[in-house]
């Protein structure tokens, strides 16, 4: 016969299995973030693929993937990703989703804010202007602007996703949807030759902590306003 002490300890506190994943992913992608940079810093490392890589994309070009990765790569932040992004937010608030709206925008600009601040402490310098397909970018290199702002945006829309109606599968789906977004913006900065790989590698490593971050706070609004109500 179950013990009511732990009926009440397990029906009070839902929130321990998700919080415990969310700092288990947290702690990991903060470990994994600072490896990544320990490499940068002394050539070591994954950053010993970031010249085969590179070598490897740029002898493999064919135009039917430029054009492809070139249209992928505009969807990075700028216009038409601020302005998909705030779409987004506005058919949440349509839907009375608040929470959502919230969490999705505050992962966005995190993401953002994150990458901003890491390229201006670390000064990665691009790969070589000679190599890169179009417009060479001034900003440093890591991590990637593109890759971090595609990966916060496609895991951001799978947890709503998932936090609508929850289940394994859906969740499983959902992140194979995001992945694979993260993975095609990460392909087209490596083949431009805009990025190293560890720069995009460490992007999708930050959006996971990022989106650990705004995972904690669901689960932080949810306990906050179960109590008022």
């Amino acid at each position: 016969m179950t013990s009511p002490d732990l009926t009440t300890r397990t029906s009070v506190r839902p929130w321990r299995a998700p919080v415990i994943a969310a700092a288990a992913v947290l702690t990991l992608s903060v470990v994994a973030t600072a490896l990544l940079l320990l490499g940068v810093r002394q050539g070591s490392g994954m950053s010993l693929w970031d010249g085969p890589t590179l070598t490897w994309m740029v002898a493999h070009r064919v135009p039917v993937a430029t054009t492809v990765l070139t249209v992928v790569s505009a969807f990075g932040p700028g216009v038409y990703y601020w302005s998909l992004a705030l779409l987004v937010v506005v058919l949440f608030a349509i839907r009375r989703r608040w929470v959502d709206a919230l969490l999705f925008a505050l992962a966005l600009l995190a993401a953002d804010t994150v990458s901003r601040v890491m390229k201006q402490a670390v000064h990665r310098a691009r790969p070589p202007e000679t190599l890169v397909l179009g417009p060479f970018e001034p900003s440093f290199a890591f991590p990637s602007g593109h890759t971090i702002a595609a990966a916060a945006f496609a895991l951001a829309l799978a947890y709503m996703w998932w936090r609508a109606r929850r289940g394994r599968i859906r969740a499983m789906g959902a992140l194979a949807s995001a992945l694979m977004i993260t993975a095609l913006m990460a392909t087209s900065r490596l083949y431009l030759a805009d990025h190293w790989l560890t720069d995009v590698v460490a992007s999708t490593v930050l959006a996971f902590g990022i989106m650990a971050v705004v995972a904690l706070l669901d689960v932080y609004l949810q306990q906050r306003f179960r109590r008022v109500t």
